[in-house]
């Protein structure tokens, strides 16, 4: 029977910690006997004999990862550090070959723990994701059973302090939820009857009945977890370099002791000196820290900023939004909230500011669009029966046939395309036609995010230095919102198309471009962008396309992933630099016989715990 079995139970737990405790164990036993060996009433053999247990006790998994490189014809970092042991032994410097093995090993261990910690902020995200529900029957019983069973439409009992298992909305009960495990704000949120809920949030205090609206694959808890499941297996260029680098690197070195070695001691004729300096070498060579760097960092920060709210689909977005230098922003739904409402309703002379309104609802009823769920809410329109043939054209509008005749509701280009003459009315966003014939026209009014000032002088403090607005709306209307955030320019009456062509023109006079939007309209300028940002969950081919999900939709967020991606950027340069440099020193110093193998050994022990360290700083946000 395998040991390999996780069934939750006490022994499973039990075992796991053994295994984690028995390498630290025997790092301690290694460590206590090196120190031993140093005692004077020890004695030279018996000090040797100690040194000797060390050096197995502690280098036996390296010997035996490297036995296992070595057997698939790979050369790796282990490989150095068992050459440069065995050499030392052989040489008979048992107290250093003890001590490399002894300090590889700690320095393993280290690493291996700030993985861990890095691996658990990404797996935490997992635990949003409930496997269970309570499903409400008919005659009111309630029976547990497995989340993936729920449909859409089912009464789903979401009992005190238990994880909502699937999107919802509530239909019983009222209290409060935790919704810091999608979001990042630790305020509850109010939750009352016809509240919309998500999964992945934690009840309060009192039990509520939800209907569900999503099953649980679609659901948000799901789909967040999918993401950063699928980002933590995307790498960017430092990653793949350093992989590379790490490939060639090995070899180069081992044959580069085997030269040190061999060529002066055929010289001098002292093999001792130069094999012992092969061996500084090797044992300084040990690429460890360079290795380690880049996936840890990349890892600890995107674990910190999913559980912020922010996800990061991938180490390549991170080193684009560090060296991105524009920023592009869609105005309605992103610099405003989504929520819009009807300013100003012109009419023809036949028709009436309600009649307008009634039309353009039942035209926009089925579409997702702000605009369109404005026009509805104004019309208080609950259900349409006599519609039919909807369609709608992304950035364009809809049209829809209703008992009135055939209705067009949308902006001046689709009245344009349709030969619907509008030049009786003042511009606007929104244009309805019957039949035709132009009967109106519809303002709409949206209030700036009271982030959105304050984060584009943010982007502008980080080196985001120019800033854009792309729009379908007018030009009255970007130029407002311009001036009340104070960015650079804007283009407006744009379809999906022209924002296409247009960030392809800014793309090419820039470092990198950020685009941040919401919409379906904006899917293809998401994907096109170097980085492209979706506010929220709320538009799934937004967020397919998207590089990063700000999960609650606050635009500030947008400042905390670009200074969270430099600081990565950051640690990961300096890690590198102060690894090489001290790499290089110590293997300069070693080879004029200057430097001890202690120095190797801080070369590339001290290094690696130095780096790890620096880079666990990563595992939290700084604004």
């Amino acid at each position: 029977m395998s040991d390999n079995h996780e069934c939750g139970c006490s022994h499973c737990h039990a075992h796991e910690n053994e295994k984690k405790l028995l390498p630290i164990l025997l790092t301690v036993v290694g460590a206590l006997l090196t120190a031993c060996s140093l005692l004077p009433f020890v004695g030279e053999i018996g000090a040797k004999l100690m040194q000797t247990a060390a050096m197995i006790i502690c280098g036996f998994p390296v010997f035996v990862d490297a036995i296992k490189s070595v057997s698939k014809l790979k050369i790796n970092e282990s490989l150095l550090l068992v050459i440069a042991v065995i050499a030392a032994f052989l040489l008979g410097e048992y107290f250093e070959a003890a001590a490399v093995a002894v300090l590889f090993r700690v320095g393993e261990l280290l690493e291996g723990f700030a993985s861990d910690r890095s691996r658990k902020s990404i797996e935490a995200i997992f635990s949003i994701v409930s496997d269970s529900a309570n499903l409400v029957s008919a005659d009111g019983t309630i029976k547990k059973v497995d989340a993936d069973d729920v449909k859409i439409g089912d009464i789903i009992a979401v009992l005190p302090h238990e994880t909502v298992p699937v999107d919802g909305v509530i239909v019983n009960g009222a209290g409060s939820m935790d919704a810091s495990a999608i979001t990042g704000e630790s305020i509850p949120v109010a939750a009352e009857i016809g509240s919309k809920v998500s999964s992945g949030m934690i009840n309060g205090n009192t039990a509520v009945q939800i209907r569900a609206t999503e099953v649980k694959s679609q659901s948000y808890a799901a789909r967040i977890a999918e993401m950063v499941e699928e980002a933590a297996q995307k790498k960017g260029e430092a990653q793949r370099a350093i992989t590379t680098f790490a490939k060639y690197y090995t070899p180069a070195i081992i044959a580069a002791a085997i030269v040190i070695a061999v060529v002066p001691s055929l010289i001098t004729g002292d093999w001792n000196a130069w094999v012992y300096r092969s061996l500084v070498l090797l044992v300084a060579s040990c690429p460890c820290a360079v290795v380690i760097s880049a996936p840890l960092a990349f890892f600890s920060s995107m674990g910190a900023a999913a559980k912020n709210g922010m996800i990061i689909k991938g180490s390549r977005y991170i080193e684009a939004l560090a060296k991105a230098d524009t920023v592009i922003f869609d105005k309605t739904g992103t610099l405003t909230t989504g929520d819009l409402k009807v300013g100003n309703v012109y009419a023809s002379e036949e028709f009436g500011e309600k009649d307008v309104i009634s039309l353009a609802a039942k035209c926009e009823y089925y579409s997702t669009h702000p605009i369109a769920k404005a026009i509805a809410a104004r019309a208080g329109l609950e259900e349409l029966k006599d519609i039919s043939d909807f369609s709608e054209i992304a950035g364009g509008g809809t049209s829809v046939t209703a008992s009135e005749g055939r209705i067009l509701c949308g902006g001046a280009r689709l009245m344009e395309k349709n030969s619907v003459d509008i030049s009786e009315f003042p511009h606007a966003p929104v244009y309805v036609a019957l039949n035709g014939k132009a009967i109106g026209a519809i303002e709409i009014d949206g209030k700036l995010r009271e982030s959105a000032p304050e984060t584009v002088k943010r982007l502008r403090r980080l080196g985001v230095e120019h800033s854009l607005i792309l729009t379908g709306d007018s030009a009255q209307q970007a130029r407002k919102a311009c001036a009340q955030c104070d960015i650079d320019d804007f283009r407006s009456n744009l379809l999906p198309e022209d924002k296409l062509t247009a960030l392809e023109e800014i793309k090419d006079g820039s470092n990198g471009v950020i685009y941040i939007g919401d919409s379906i309209n904006d899917a293809p300028v998401l994907a096109a962008a170097d980085v492209g940002i979706a506010m929220g969950l709320g538009t799934q081919a937004a967020c397919e396309a998207a590089d990063v999900i700000l999960t609650d939709s606050e635009l500030s967020r947008v400042a905390d992933t670009v200074h969270h991606s430099k600081r990565t950027m950051a640690v990961l340069k300096a890690n590198i630099a102060f690894a090489i440099i001290v790499k290089f020193a110590v293997i300069a110093l070693g080879i004029i016989g200057i430097a001890p193998m202690w120095s190797a050994i801080f070369a590339d022990v001290g290094t690696m715990i130095i780096c790890v360290a620096n880079a666990a700083r990563l595992m939290k946000i700084k604004k």
